[in-house]
């Protein structure tokens, strides 16, 4: 194996790895404090971030299907965390926006993500945590030109 080999093969194990941990941690899950699952802490963030949003244009962001969207989407409602709202711009679609308890409850759910980075990260440097913080915006974004589906950032 020749040292680009290695690298990707490095990566490729490491980015597992990492996908396991990022599962394990991120939103926290409500059985480890967390107020909000996965799907809902994803769907809430992206609507926070990028403003209403109908199914499709989730679809669009999410690679997820309709009916997957459909079912987190219900579950939002449900808990009072999103509602459905006419297409601002007059469009055919209604869109999803967040509630006041949507916004408090992703709110909290991203103060105790972020508790966890920051304990997790504390004895780096600034600097390395820099470096990491911009090399992962890099590789986010290269998945997001080759996916054709980009995320919004705050």
């Amino acid at each position: 194996m020749n040292d680009a080999d290695t690298e990707i093969a490095s990566i490729e194990y490491e980015s597992l790895v990492f996908s396991r941990h990022q599962s394990e941690m991120s939103g926290r899950s409500r059985r480890t404090g967390g107020v909000l699952d996965q799907s809902a802490y994803t769907l809430l963030t992206l609507l926070q971030a990028g403003g209403p949003a109908s199914i499709g244009e989730l679809s669009a962001i999410t690679g997820l299907d309709a009916s997957t969207l459909n079912r987190q989407t219900a579950a939002l409602l449900r808990d009072g965390h999103a509602e459905r709202i006419p297409d601002p711009d007059g469009g055919m679609a209604r869109k999803f926006r967040l509630t006041p308890a949507g916004e408090s409850a992703v709110d909290e759910e991203r103060r105790g993500s972020r508790a966890v980075l920051q304990d997790l990260l504390e004895q780096w440097s600034q600097q390395d945590r820099e470096t990491f913080a911009t090399l992962l915006g890099r590789f986010n974004r290269s998945i997001e030109d080759r996916s054709g589906r980009t995320w919004p950032r705050f």
